[in-house]
């Protein structure tokens, strides 16, 4: 806020404050966009490479030796259990899709407000910043629960469930930090576009205390 004094000119702010970041939100939405079709065409496509019986691959060893039968007993419990984590996966990806494809809606809609009115452009931004923020905090912390490894048991010789324990772990807090680094930021940008782009505003003294 200023104090208008005679003749004082006031400065408005440049347009492009917005329009930059309503650019930028049109971009990212379009990605989101593209991601969502994506996410979404994956499980169709994985199933068709996953949805296979183990005795399609490999032939029960009628006359094969115990070894060999027990070895076909092993191969089948893994691949039952690479099915089960795919089912899950495939599950966890259609969120993935519906998130994205959320994003690129609010992101469309607040570019358009960011063109045509300021304060609901902004606020329609810190709504996407959170709705991107919570929902990918949501996600990390759903994909540590089915395992960023489809392989939760390594053997005794390789140490169990130690390494996808540790993965799993690893891959969450780099994740967190990613998503929590990234929303930080287009946080700060948000602010500081909300900063340049406010009018000013002026105080009218009248002439006899000027």
């Amino acid at each position: 806020m200023r104090i208008e004094k005679a003749y004082t000119p006031i400065s408005e702010p440049s347009p492009w404050w917005l329009k930059g970041l309503a650019i930028f939100m049109v971009i990212m939405s379009i990605l989101y966009a593209l991601n969502a079709l994506l996410s979404a065409a994956t499980p169709i496509l994985v199933s068709q490479l996953t949805d296979t019986e183990w005795e399609e691959i490999e032939g029960y060893p009628e006359d094969g030796t115990e070894e060999e039968k027990q070895e076909w007993e092993e191969g089948k419990i893994a691949w039952d259990d690479m099915q089960d984590y795919f089912d899950e996966m495939m599950g966890f990806i259609g969120w993935t899709a519906f998130h994205s494809g959320l994003l690129a809606i609010i992101g469309t809609f607040s570019a358009f407000l960011l063109w045509t009115n300021r304060e609901a452009g902004i606020k329609a931004v810190g709504l996407w910043i959170a709705v991107n923020f919570i929902g990918g905090i949501w996600m990390m912390w759903r994909m540590s629960k089915i395992g960023f490894t489809p392989i939760d048991d390594y053997g005794q010789e390789a140490g169990g469930t130690m390494i996808p324990d540790l993965i799993n772990q690893f891959s969450m807090i780099i994740g967190v930090g990613q998503i929590a680094l990234c929303n930080g930021f287009l946080l700060a940008l948000l602010v500081l576009v909300a900063s340049k782009s406010k009018p000013e505003t002026t105080i009218d003294i009248p002439s006899g205390f000027r």
